[in-house]
């Protein structure tokens, strides 16, 4: 079973690249959890739209940087960063330059400077967004101390191991099985479709563990039960959702967080935690007995909320 996720970074395919200076923003996000402070300098850029793109920004913060500049080279429209990590990254006082992309690293002194080619939307590409297109002629120029980045990353499969592959280096599955161009080899996870999300990367193991020992002899059943499912589960008086949104949870004042590595988000209280627990929907239960009574008679009651 190969599940070995997309753990190669993009290059830029920009010339200097390569410079000290230069970093991988997963490799920095890296040393910082394993409790490692580098020194980033001042004035630090980050390239890339995503979600990791804004973790190395407001790591670039805590670690003393006075300005911090996310290059994209579409809009904010485009992003695939969560709309709350970027709005997030902005009142940390992270700043975006939308519509740029970096087409050379050189030296300048002690710190880099990065040409910037001024970017225009074109037609859709395959992932269903407007392809950045270059305006002939349209380039700028950027001093930074540290470039960090976080254009993504894809699998990396050793022609050795003889599966068959997408152009892009994802493993090729059979009519959307786990099952790989090699008998007795399946995969799921990243390295299949590429990067998506954890929830994914679970359904897909689940499902390649049917596969699997449907392979080795057995029916494939990897059911189980995680809760009791009779017929004298009832809903417990407290549960009367109402369709009110969540509480929003305190959090460390701007100032004082981007000092240090403090949890950001302070928790709730003893009050809002029970409020918030009573507003769980009990999905269990609504396969077994449907939707509460007390739900069908509320009108406008929003569900899901």
């Amino acid at each position: 079973f190969v599940a070995t996720g997309a753990i190669k970074p993009y290059t830029l395919g920009a010339p200097g690249e390569e410079l000290p200076g230069v970093i991988e923003c997963v490799d920095l996000l890296r040393d910082v959890g394993l409790g490692k402070k580098p020194r980033l300098g001042l004035r630090v850029a980050i390239v890339g739209g995503g979600n990791v793109a804004m973790d190395g920004a407001r790591t670039a913060l805590r670690l003393g940087a006075s300005e911090v500049v996310v290059l994209y080279r579409r809009t904010r429209k485009e992003m695939p960063a969560h709309a709350f990590e970027v709005a997030v990254a902005e009142a940390e006082g992270v700043q975006f330059h939308f519509l740029v992309a970096p087409i050379k690293v050189e030296k300048a002194g002690e710190r880099l400077r990065l040409t910037l080619q001024q970017m225009q939307l074109g037609e859709p590409d395959s992932s269903g967004r407007r392809r950045p297109v270059p305006i002939p002629g349209a380039v700028s120029a950027m001093d930074v101390d540290q470039l960090l980045l976080a254009i993504g990353q894809g699998p990396d499969i050793p022609a050795e191991w003889g599966l068959e592959l997408t152009r892009g280096g994802n493993i090729v599955v059979k009519d959307s099985t786990p099952g790989t161009s090699r008998p007795g080899v399946f995969a799921a996870g990243d390295v299949v479709p590429g990067p998506v999300s954890v929830i994914a990367a679970i359904a897909g193991g689940r499902r390649a563990a049917e596969a699997i020992d449907k392979y080795l002899g057995g029916d494939g059943d990897i059911s189980e039960a995680l809760a009791p499912t009779g017929d004298e589960l009832q809903y417990p008086p407290e549960f009367q959702p109402t369709g009110t949104m969540p509480y929003r949870m305190a959090e460390l004042p701007v100032d004082e967080r981007i000092r240090s590595f403090v949890e950001v988000e302070l928790g709730l209280t003893d009050e809002q935690a029970l409020a918030e627990a009573r507003r769980c929907l009990r999905c269990d239960l609504w396969r077994i007995h449907g939707v509460p009574e007390i739900w069908r008679s509320k009108k406008g009651a929003r569900v899901g909320e």
